[in-house]
C-alpha cells in the first residue's frame, strides 16, 4: 500500500524542492496527501508548488500556503524564486483555503500512525502544529527532515567542503529546538549525506533529451540554477568549487518509501548555537544551528552515508517517464 506523505517545502529558492516534489508524483510508492509551503513568501511558494504539482499531472493534490515568518529572526528570500517554472500567466495557481498548519494536524489526527511528514525547509508549520496540537507527535508515522549538519565534510586535503550550519533548520532555529525536543519519531537527512548525491552530467544529459513535461521542466529549472548557486555559495562563504546540483530534497522524499537508499543509525541529536564568522547583510548571526550528537538515549534515526549511484539512477528515470 503506498505511503501516505505530506510535503512541507520552502519550494522555489533552490531547486531541489520542486524535483522532490517531482518525485513524489512519479513514486508509485507514495500517495502524496497534500504540500505545504512554509518560510518567506508562502504565498508565491505555494504558487510554485500548484505549477509543478499540475505539470506532474497532480492537480487533485492540496497546496496549503503556511507560515512564512520564523519564530525567531526574519525570512530572506534570495529574489530567483519561481524562474523556470512559470510559463502561463493566466493559468489559474491559487492554493487551497486551508492554512498549512491547520491542514498537517488534521490529516494527522484524521489517519492516525498512516502520514509521513516530510520537511524540506524550515520547520515552521511542524513546530506550530505542536504547539496547537501537542497530540499529533503520537499519532504521525514519522517525521523525515532534511537538516543540519553532522559530520561536515572534509576533502583528502583536509579542507572543509560542506558548512557547519545548514540553511533548513537555521532559518527558524527556535522551531527546530521545537521539534527536535518534541519526542516525534524522527528520520533526520543531513547536508552532509544529501552533498553525496549530485546528479551526474550524463544523467542530466538524458534528462535534457526527454520529451517528457515533467522531464522538461526540470530541465528549465536546472537549465538556470548554476548561476544564481554561485552566487548563494559566494555569499555564504562555501567554496563556489563545490557547487554542483546536489539532490538534497529529492533523496529525503525517497527515504519515505525506502530507506535503505541510505544507512542508517540511531543517536541522540541536539540543537547546538554558536557564533559564525560569517556576515549576512551586514549582521553577524550568533544563532548558528548545527546538529551534533549527545552521549544520552538515542531520539532519532540519523542518516550517516548513502547509495549514491543507485538513488541517482532511481530519479533520473522516474523524471524521465512514468512508472508503468
Amino acid at each position: 500500500m503506498p505511503q501516505k506523505i505530506i510535503v512541507d517545502t520552502d519550494i522555489g529558492t533552490y531547486y531541489d524542492d520542486a524535483l522532490a516534489v517531482l518525485l513524489a508524483c512519479r513514486s508509485p510508492e507514495i500517495e502524496l496527501v497534500g504540500v505545504t509551503t512554509v518560510y518567506g513568501d508562502t504565498d508565491l511558494r505555494s504558487k510554485v508548488a500548484r505549477k509543478v504539482l499540475n505539470v506532474a499531472g497532480r492537480p487533485d493534490v492540496p497546496v496549503c500556503t503556511g507560515v512564512g515568518q520564523p519564530l525567531k529572526g526574519n525570512a530572506l528570500m534570495f529574489g530567483f524564486e519561481g524562474e523556470g517554472v512559470f510559463d502561463d500567466p493566466k493559468e489559474n495557481l491559487d492554493p487551497s483555503e486551508e492554512h498549512a498548519v491547520n491542514f498537517i494536524i488534521r490529516k494527522i489526527m484524521e489517519n492516525p500512525g498512516e502520514i509521513t511528514l516530510v520537511t524540506l525547509g524550515a520547520v515552521s508549520n511542524l513546530a506550530l502544529a505542536l504547539r496547537i496540537e501537542p497530540r499529533i507527535k503520537d499519532n504521525v508515522k514519522e517525521v523525515i527532515i532534511m537538516g543540519g549538519v553532522v559530520v561536515p565534510i572534509v576533502d583528502q586535503k583536509g579542507i572543509r567542503r560542506s558548512p557547519i550550519e545548514e540553511y533548513n533548520l537555521n532559518n527558524d532555529t527556535a522551531a527546530a529546538q521545537i521539534v527536535f525536543e518534541s519526542g516525534m519519531p524522527i528520520v533526520l537527512c543531513p547536508i552532509d549525506v544529501t552533498l553525496k548525491v549530485p546528479l551526474t552530467n550524463e544523467q542530466l544529459g538524458r534528462i535534457n533529451k526527454s520529451k517528457d513535461p515533467v522531464a522538461k521542466l526540470v530541465s528549465s529549472i536546472l537549465g538556470i540554477w548554476p548561476p544564481q548557486e554561485r552566487l548563494i555559495y559566494l555569499s555564504v562563504g562555501i567554496p563556489t568549487e563545490h557547487t554542483g546540483l546536489w539532490l538534497h530534497d529529492p533523496l529525503t522524499v525517497a527515504l519515505a518509501f525506502d530507506k535503505s537508499f541510505c544507512e542508517i543509525t540511531r543517536l541522540h541529536i541536539a540543537a547546538e548555537f554558536a557564533p559564525t564568522p560569517i556576515e549576512r547583510d551586514l549582521i553577524v548571526r550568533n544563532d548558528v544551528l548545527r546538529t551534533i550528537p549527545k552521549k544520552l538515549p538515542p531520539n532519532m534515526d540519523l542518516c550517516v552515508d548513502v547509495n549514491a549511484t543507485r538513488f541517482t539512477e532511481m530519479f533520473t528515470e522516474r523524471m524521465c517517464a512514468p512508472v508503468k
